[in-house]
């Protein structure tokens, strides 16, 4: 606190010295910051605006990193905690996937890790075909809520290079039963989100 004083001390010794012209000159400079405190209210103002934006349903607001690859991106999906949110308790589930001339299968044991491999699956519950120039797209989303807007849009209205075409190979309410219906992305996979 001496400190503090010393310095006010100083700063008045200072003064003192300058000529006239030099102390007016530094009232006047004080002067124009004082219109400068209005703009505090003004940003308070913008505040409650970005309240009023519409709300993202839970999980699906969060940014996804950059993948070079579909399966890395679905994977990276599966093993995320709010976009998968309730797949521990999933039974099992195996979809195949048809993209970008590859073929592959995400899929998930009993009390198992999510497991990504090339090939054909053996026993999938869905078949999911997705073109070159949608997988492009997807690859660029960055929130889930912009990946599956884009996913439902080629799924409900197909063009001739920007598709998702789902093939159920099990019924939706088995599929349901054992958790497809309570994990947001098995949901969406499968094309039951709108």
């Amino acid at each position: 606190m001496s400190r503090f004083f010393r310095r006010k001390k100083k700063d008045k010794d200072e003064t003192k010295q300058l000529p006239e012209e030099e102390t007016i000159t530094t009232t006047n400079e004080a002067a124009p910051s004082e219109p400068e405190a209005p703009a505090e209210p003004a940003e308070e103002v913008a505040e409650p605006a970005a309240e009023v934006a519409e709300p993202v349903p839970e999980g699906r607001g969060d940014i996804i990193p950059y993948h070079d690859s579909i399966q890395d991106r679905l994977e990276y999906m599966l093993n995320d905690p709010k976009m998968a949110d309730g797949l521990e308790g999933t039974h099992k589930f195996m979809l195949e996937f048809m993209a970008m001339g590859e073929r592959f299968w995400i899929g998930k044991a009993p009390l198992g890790k999510i497991e990504t491999k090339v090939g054909k699956a053996d026993d999938e519950d869905a078949h999911i075909r997705i073109s070159n120039d949608a997988v492009a797209e997807l690859l660029g989303a960055a929130t889930f809520s912009e990946f599956s807007k884009i996913y439902l849009k080629y799924y409900k209205n197909s063009d001739a290079g920007k598709f998702v075409k789902i093939e159920a190979r099990k019924p939706i309410i088995d599929l349901n039963r054992r958790g497809y219906a309570r994990v947001p992305v098995l949901k969406l996979l499968i094309g039951a989100a709108y």
